[in-house]
């Protein structure tokens, strides 16, 4: 698969067509896409909002980019100083020389706290560094890396314990002794705009499709994969060829220094606007083991087809693969507000649907929501609501090794299946003060005795215990409650560099326990990614 990437990039840097203008992917954060979205999502915009990291091109054809991203200073002696500029505007180390652009800055995240459920003192210390920049009008590139040293509050500290990682940021050694946790997470992806109808991106990151905080489809839950995307536009279409390296750590030999299993995905997605407030999306993929009964399979070329639809190819190849169906789709009710929906198809069978005999293998999920912003008519006031819903067993495989995962953590929603979960925000802006407010509950089934009801994406689906009656919530039935509010003082939006103050209430009951826990942190950070701790 690398060796196609670079033969790929190779093949590229020939071709002499320019694009419009420079293009290149933001960070995939959704406190920094905030900025934005209130814009990108008027009835008068086109922009393909679902799938992200969202393009620069369409934030310059749509929104106010450059007041967003660099806001004017006030007019002070020390605003104008090289410090002053470092600290709130600028990148650490910029170069600018006709048609290329360097960055070179210092992330961070230094924080402290406690939770109250065990008189645990919490801390995260992150250091690192993100470089980027441009060269001429159609390569770009964008790098980061982490060095992490964490004590994670009870509940994410059993999480680290039963998995071996950091949600979303890669393996963890931890100390026995003291219970901290260290882990690293690099990121780096090239990007190549052929002209204002191809757009190619090669490296290792994540990636999301939808419009919702959470996707069933694809999220950023995970830790960072190799992969290569092409990104088509044309008339009122987008379309996406995805093509991934996943590593499975249940079968990867984890406790010990052989290599791990690798599977492979690839994944096509269509996104077609209908006027000017409508747009559908259809999501296909595809997951594979990189290993077969009569040895090495390694990469599947019949699966580079870059049309939509796998059915055809998957069936006539005889495979076993794991192929799954998606359905985005939002529609905008005025430019304030929108309602967004998702529908994951993993198998189904419409007889026993229509019969309600709770059947294994009608696994699928379902999504919607609505966004409003400036609510009110108050200006950087938003509102976010979400409904999820995944049935039991979906995404899970006959092996792991073609389940819907990556580094023992789900590829789409974090509880991985069998649940339901309402979850609420309001976000409001002013000045460089930002406020968030969450609130989610959620129900879902774990594993009881050694039985698999169908939570656990990794287990195989053919140890089900039961074909029919099967229903969200079975097993040990959980029941979880989350407020979140989150205070933070913008010093640098460049690289949303920010002060924060941050309190999670948490409640979590089963039959057999109740835990109640409240954790208040503080500290700065640059948060250039997204951290999924609420679940």
């Amino acid at each position: 698969m690398s060796r196609l990437i670079i033969v790929l990039l190779l093949l590229m840097a020939f071709v002499v067509k320019q694009s419009n203008g420079q293009e290149y992917f933001l960070p995939l954060s959704n406190r920094m896409n905030l900025r934005y979205e209130p814009f990108l999502q008027q009835v008068n915009s086109n922009a393909h909002t679902s799938l992200k990291p969202w393009l620069s091109k369409d934030l310059v054809a749509n929104t106010p980019f450059d007041s967003l991203t660099t806001p004017i200073l006030k007019d002070k002696r020390f605003n104008k100083t090289l410090v002053g500029r470092k600290l709130f505007k600028e990148h650490l180390i910029q170069v600018k020389d006709d048609d290329v652009y360097l960055h070179v800055d210092y992330v961070c995240e230094h924080s402290a706290g406690k939770d109250f459920e065990e008189d645990r003192n919490v801390f995260t210390n992150s250091r690192g560094a993100w470089v980027g920049g441009t060269f001429g009008k159609r390569f770009s590139f964008d790098a980061t890396f982490y060095e992490n040293l964490a004590k994670f509050p009870t509940y994410l500290d059993s999480f680290v314990l039963e998995t071996g990682v950091a949600p979303g940021q890669g393996r963890v050694k931890r100390n026995k002794e003291n219970s901290n946790s260290d882990f690293a997470m690099a990121t780096g992806t090239i990007a190549f705009a052929l002209n204002k109808h191809f757009t190619f991106q090669a490296g290792q990151d994540r990636n999301f499709i939808g419009d919702g905080y959470r996707s069933l489809i694809l999220s950023d839950n995970a830790t960072p994969y190799p992969y290569l995307k092409i990104v088509t536009d044309f008339w009122k279409i987008r379309y996406v060829n995805l093509y991934t390296v996943m590593q499975d750590l249940e079968n990867g030999n984890g406790n010990d220094e052989r290599p791990y299993r690798r599977k492979y995905a690839s994944t096509h997605y269509l996104d077609l606007s209908i006027g000017k407030r409508v747009t559908i999306g259809i999501m296909e993929a595809v997951v594979w083991n990189a290993d077969s009964a009569s040895g090495a399979r390694g990469y599947d070329i019949s699966y580079l087809n870059p049309i939509i639809f796998f059915r055809p190819v998957e069936y006539n190849i005889g495979s076993p693969d794991n192929v799954l169906l998606g359905i985005n789709g939002k529609v905008k009710i005025n430019s304030r507000n929108l309602f967004y929906m998702q529908i994951m198809l993993d198998e189904f069978v419409l007889y026993h649907v229509k019969n309600a005999d709770g059947w294994w293998a009608n696994k699928h999920g379902l999504q919607g929501g609505v966004k409003s912003f400036n609510v009110f008519g108050v200006k950087n006031l938003h509102f976010q609501t979400e409904f999820n819903y995944v049935r039991p067993y979906t995404y899970q495989h006959s092996q792991s090794l073609g389940n819907y995962g990556h580094f023992r953590q789900p590829l789409a929603h974090p509880y991985g299946a069998n649940f339901w979960e309402s979850v609420n925000f309001i976000y409001y802006t002013w000045r460089k003060i930002d406020i968030a407010a969450r609130m989610s509950y959620a129900t879902f089934g774990t594993d009881t005795a050694g039985i698999n009801y169908g939570q656990n994406i990794y287990l195989s689906y053919n140890t089900h215990p039961n074909d029919y009656n099967n229903k969200v919530g079975q097993g040990l039935k959980n029941n979880l409650l989350i407020g979140n509010l989150n205070v933070s003082y913008i010093i640098n939006p460049v690289t949303n560099f920010n002060a924060f103050v941050d309190l999670t209430i948490r409640q979590q009951k089963n039959d057999f326990e109740s835990k109640n826990t409240m954790i208040l942190q503080a500290g700065i950070r640059t948060s250039l990614f997204n951290h999924y701790y609420d679940f």
